[in-house]
């Protein structure tokens, strides 16, 4: 790990680093950083600019170790085959934290250069034993992967805090970029072991998992190129590479029969699931017109109209959970590879969309959105999907209340929160802009949804899961009132921690 300068060093090249026009933003800054001659600028702190008007945010850095932890106490029968890759996930993300904790060290604490060696060696160390001891991998492969992991997890969060400025505090970049990194860590066992002679998928979750990792597998590294090569991101070559990313997707020799007829007849098997695939679908017209309604009306939207989503999002997550968990996670793959698509165009100003993209973000964004990225409709999709991406089997019916997690947390608590707080605060936490009502309101409509849940028979119960819950609530709403970070990626895995622990 390789030391941050402070404020004061390298000052002429940071000024040159800092002195890139509007259109270096996003992932032209990352590819503008890369061709940089200064290798030491990469890592001044003066060319990262965290998001404004926010604390750092540090803690975020151990939130999904714990998640991931917590997880491995509920292991099941049905997903006995992947405790191991779980294991690694949960000491990866460890190490990824620790890596976290010490470039802080680095960069806001004056230490001698003992412990500064001390600290450069640290992540690296203990990721490779936990490796070793936990995972139970060959300690060539335990020294080797942790050190290379640790050490490109550093580089992304560096250069995902210069290319994005202003979007991200260092504790919100650290929980974006441990996903990644663990995304690409499972992606790569997956497709790894399946290229190198393994089975092919044997049921039907296992075919559509395997058709989301690779299709977001692809896409990754579409990005990755968008960086390493700016010609691609020329409007015609962008829609070309494009147009062969989608027949990767759809006709990659990952699953039989190929990906397109698998999803064809998974869709078509069962009038339920075409009938929840209608349901949301109607749903996606909705959001769309309701965006067009607000772009028409040339106001910017309020907080209670941006709630609109947020119930519309409870709508989508509840039915696919309780009726059609399969649908669900697959919806939340293409979405998420939908967003992503969209932000490139946006943010690469490919026509003939980006113009009406940038008014659409415009229009919605809200004090959270300081930089170039539309980081709030991401962590609204990645918060209320986390729990069911980082839950082995979730389709298994082992703990529906988990997966849950974002959707109470997010779509229920935080818009209750919300609407009834600016409607009816009159009371404001000290040091805050919250009120107590909307507190109040955030805990009594989380457990009163989960009441009717279990009142309808769609959520078992138990004395120990309704006080996690409790508990759970409690917790979520007073970090809402008072946290400065984005509550929308923050508020799940709090909430996922701990009704996980019943």
């Amino acid at each position: 790990m390789r030391s941050p300068e402070t404020d004061s060093e390298h000052s002429e090249s940071d000024s040159v680093a800092c002195s890139t026009d509007s259109q270096s933003s996003g992932l032209g800054a990352v590819r503008h950083q890369r061709r940089s001659t200064h290798r030491t600028d990469a890592l001044s702190l003066k060319a990262m600019a965290p998001r404004p008007n926010a604390g750092p945010g540090g803690w975020l850095c151990l939130l999904l170790p714990l998640a991931f932890s917590v997880r491995l106490l509920h292991a099941t029968p049905e997903c006995k085959e992947q405790e191991r890759m779980q294991w690694l996930l949960t000491v990866a993300a460890g190490g990824m934290a620790i890596e976290t904790l010490c470039f802080f060290i680095y960069a806001f604490v004056k230490t001698g250069i003992l412990v500064k060696c001390l600290v450069s060696l640290l992540p690296g160390v203990a990721t490779s034993l936990g490796f070793y001891l936990l995972v139970d991998t060959s300690l060539t492969f335990a020294i080797v992967v942790g050190f290379v992991m640790t050490s490109t997890y550093q580089q992304i969060y560096i250069y995902t805090l210069r290319g994005f400025q202003r979007s991200f505090t260092y504790g919100e970049a650290s929980v974006f970029v441990q996903g990644l990194v663990l995304f690409a860590l499972s992606a790569i066992h997956r497709l790894g072991g399946f290229f190198c002679g393994g089975s092919w998928p044997s049921d039907e979750f296992e075919t559509l998992d395997m058709i989301m990792v690779n299709a977001l597998f692809c896409l990754l590294l579409f990005c990755v190129a968008l960086i390493l090569f700016p010609s691609l991101r020329k409007p015609l070559r962008f829609y070309m590479w494009t147009a062969v990313l989608l027949l990767a997707v759809t006709c990659m020799p990952v699953t039989r029969p190929l990906p397109l007829l698998a999803l064809v007849q998974f869709l078509l098997r069962d009038r339920e699931r075409l009938a929840i695939l209608v349901f949301y679908m109607l749903l996606v017209v909705l959001t769309c017109l309701t965006v067009a309604w607000q772009i028409g009306s040339s106001a910017k939207a309020n907080t209670r109209v941006r709630k609109i989503f947020h119930l519309l999002i409870v709508m989508v997550y509840i039915p696919g959970l309780v009726f059609e968990c399969a649908l669900l996670y697959l919806a939340t793959g293409v979405a998420l590879a939908a967003f992503v698509v969209l932000e490139l165009v946006r943010l690469l100003k490919i026509p003939p969309f980006a113009d009406r993209l940038a008014v659409a973000f415009s229009t919605f964004k809200d004090e959270k959105d300081a930089g170039e990225l539309a980081l709030t409709p991401f962590c609204l999709l990645i918060g209320c999907s986390m729990p069911i991406w980082m839950t082995p089997c979730p389709c298994s019916g082992g703990n529906t209340l988990a997966l849950l997690s974002g959707i109470l947390a997010v779509g229920v608590g935080d818009t209750a929160a919300s609407v009834l707080g600016s409607k009816l605060g009159r009371h404001k936490w000290a040091r805050s802009s919250r009120s107590l009502e909307g507190t109040i309101a955030f805990v009594v409509s989380i457990l009163t949804a989960v009441w009717l849940l279990e009142a309808t028979g769609l959520v078992a119960m138990s004395q120990a899961k309704w006080f996690a819950t409790i508990f759970a609530a409690l917790n979520s709403a007073l970090l809402e009132a008072f946290t400065d970070q984005v509550d929308n990626l923050v508020l799940p895995l709090i909430f996922y921690t701990i009704v996980g622990l019943a």
